[in-house]
């Protein structure tokens, strides 16, 4: 019998895409898509896949928590993240978590299958185009206080303005800051800071 998939993302060109380029090999099968992980647990209640893959970034319950409550509930369910990010410290924290696969969405159709190929195998698989962190790299404790309070504010979705109300400093001090984190912790976007933030229990899920 086929594996079972599911797909969970928000965009509809990657679902059928991915439903397309799957469903098209003998080995697998996708049985449901969602819009959002709230979509994809309610399915999973009547109907548990052999695999997930999921997104980082949706509307409702977003990727990471999605992820927390399947693990929490099937805790050796395989999920698979394809997702825009290339973070290597967030894809470690994943994998931690018990991702059994990280894919970009930079990733050829190859990338794609190999990486389904290792779950069903019972191995973990990450995109070449994403490299671990080494140990220094894997922890918020290389941030000083002051970064980890612009790091908890810009968490909190507050812009450099209001971070810098909030804490009592310049708006290009924090802005300055905002440059050293991502810097330090190999970020690039403020959505990477809300997602670490979430994964290390700083921040609350939306």
């Amino acid at each position: 019998m086929p594996l079972k998939i599911f797909i969970a993302d928000d965009h509809a060109i990657v679902r059928s895409g991915l439903t397309l380029l799957l469903n098209s090999q003998p080995d697998y099968q996708v049985l449901e898509t969602a819009t959002n992980g709230e979509e994809l647990l309610g399915e999973c209640q009547h109907n548990l896949p052999d695999i997930i893959i999921t997104d980082l970034s949706m509307p409702k319950i977003g990727g990471i928590e999605l992820i927390r409550r399947l693990l929490l509930k099937w805790p050796q369910i395989n999920i698979m993240v394809f997702s825009i990010y290339q973070n290597p410290y967030l894809t470690k924290r994943l994998i931690d978590m018990g991702v059994k696969a990280y894919i970009s969405k930079n990733s050829d159709t190859e990338i794609i299958l190999a990486g389904i190929t290792a779950i069903s195998q019972g191995k973990t698989y990450i995109s070449a185009d994403i490299s671990l962190p080494t140990a220094q790299e894997k922890s918020l404790s290389k941030l000083t206080a002051r970064e980890l309070d612009i790091f908890c504010c810009i968490a909190k979705g507050l812009s450099a303005k209001q971070s810098a109300s909030k804490l009592f400093l310049s708006e290009k001090t924090v802005a300055n800051n905002i440059s050293i984190i991502k810097k330090k912790l190999n970020i690039t976007s403020s959505i990477e800071i809300m997602h670490l933030a979430i994964l290390e229990g700083l921040a609350s899920p939306s």
